[in-house]
């Protein structure tokens, strides 16, 4: 249906728009503040964030098979909906309750997503990422968990958990903000400076030996680096 003369229509459109945008907001800045170690993040990721994240997928042949982990609001998530067809399948984990709830009833149960749903090549998986089942089974794992709030062992347990469950060949992409690891490893005391200088040591040597790929990100609130593995390299 076209827009009317009066410009009415547009604007109860946009008008819905922006408060959903702005819904979205707050519910993950609520999900920063209720529980910052899993959220890591005031503000969902930007467009050009989530399109630098899921780049190597563009190329992939397919039929693929996607993961998606730490999902929050659903940004990444979103623009996997303009890349995927109906013969992929896509599973998105999430832990938080609120998040799963906006990316299974908002985004997933939506087109372009609501035919692959039917089908079932789309599973919505409320889970720590540590108790994904399976073994060779994703072409792609993409990742917007904050690595860098965590434990060492939590991040080693991640990292063994996506080398599980990708096949051979297959990538993991997942993202950084820009000058955190270096900020923090400055500004923090005791045993937390500890902790963040064992998690750094522990990117730092997988970025060396399987990094293929990577795009800094300023279009995005921080600006970020997207990073691209293969850990047959």
């Amino acid at each position: 249906m076209g827009s009317s003369g009066n410009g009415f229509a547009n604007n109860g459109n946009g008008q819905k728009g922006l408060l959903a945008a702005i819904e979205h907001r707050w519910r993950f800045l609520n999900g920063f503040v209720r529980h910052p170690n899993t959220v890591g993040a005031v503000a969902p990721s930007s467009k050009a964030l989530a399109a630098a994240v899921c780049e190597p997928l563009t190329r992939a042949p397919r039929p693929v098979c996607v993961l998606e982990v730490g999902a929050g609001t659903g940004a990444v998530t979103r623009h996997l909906g303009s890349l995927l067809t109906e013969e992929d399948e896509l599973d998105v984990c999430e832990i938080d309750h609120d998040f799963a709830d906006i990316i299974e009833h908002g985004v997933l149960n939506k087109p372009p997503f609501a035919r692959m749903m039917a089908r079932h090549r789309v599973h919505m998986l409320r889970m720590p990422v540590q108790a994904l089942p399976g073994c060779g089974k994703y072409d792609f794992v993409i990742s917007g968990l904050p690595l860098t709030a965590f434990e060492l062992q939590d991040v080693e347990a991640v990292f063994a958990v996506i080398r599980r469950v990708l096949k051979p060949g297959g990538v993991f992409s997942y993202f950084e903000y820009q000058w955190l690891r270096r900020t923090s490893r400055m500004l923090a005391l005791g045993k937390r400076r500890d902790r963040i200088r064992a998690v750094n040591s522990y990117l730092t040597q997988n970025l060396r030996q399987h990094k293929f790929a990577g795009k800094n990100v300023l279009l995005n609130f921080p600006p970020a680096h997207a990073h691209h593995l293969r850990f047959d390299n």
